[in-house]
């Protein structure tokens, strides 16, 4: 007999649960533990060790926090976050942070065991709009590692690119802190560096000067 695999799903909405759990059940997935919020889901991943964590974007606490804490915990396991957005502003960070794939919430639920299957076979979870926006995300973050703020002048690091992309998404320093795991005192530095090398001092200001020298794409706050 095969040996089910074992799911633990972390969605902030019961029924949204329960009509999953119900498709992968009757797709050869045993449902191991169900979470509410963030903390819950990373007690009952350490409890359970399961094979797949199903994470909602929007999960109380921080799905991102939730899928890092997870996947520092148990590399093993596959994290999978789901999305209701077309456009899901968190993807680089959920895939920095461990995640294998984004999964809409409302794709044919007889696919969602195959994906799955596919992610523990070592696949990525992602549509075609998802990788198409994740390249371009990649393309413009090396255009700005690569050009200097100023002639001459020192280029963004990588962590104040991610503070600089999440600050374009209206976000505040305490969300952007509990994104990228640092502590809010460390995002209010990353900021304070960046306006400097930037030569402004606001945020308006520092997204606006960094998408008129392409440290940022225009899409990105769309």
């Amino acid at each position: 007999m095969t040996e089910l695999v074992r799911v633990l799903l972390a969605h902030h909405d019961a029924p949204t649960r329960t009509g999953i759990r119900l498709e992968l059940e009757d797709g050869g997935f045993e449902i191991c533990g169900e979470a509410a919020e963030a903390g819950a889901a990373v007690a009952i991943a350490e409890r359970e060790e399961p094979q797949v964590c199903l994470v909602d974007e929007n999960l109380p606490g921080g799905a991102i926090l939730a899928v890092d804490a997870i996947y520092r915990r148990l590399p093993a396991t596959k994290l999978v976050v789901l999305t209701d957005s077309e456009d899901p502003k968190s993807l680089l960070a959920a895939i920095r942070a461990g995640a294998s794939g984004y999964v809409r919430t409302d794709l044919d639920p007889t696919r969602l065991a195959a994906t799955l299957r596919g992610v523990l076979a070592g696949e990525a979870a992602l549509s075609r709009r998802l990788t198409f926006r994740l390249l371009e995300t990649l393309r413009t973050r090396e255009r700005g590692r690569s050009a200097p703020t100023t002639p001459g002048g020192p280029s963004m690091t990588d962590r104040e690119l991610e503070v600089l992309e999440l600050m374009s998404e209206g976000l505040p320093n305490k969300t952007i802190a509990n994104r990228l795991s640092i502590s809010e005192r460390t995002v209010t530095t990353h900021d304070a560096t960046i306006y400097s090398k930037l030569h402004v001092n606001n945020r308006v200001s520092a997204i606006q000067e960094a998408m008129r020298r392409r440290i940022l794409s225009f899409n990105q706050q769309n």
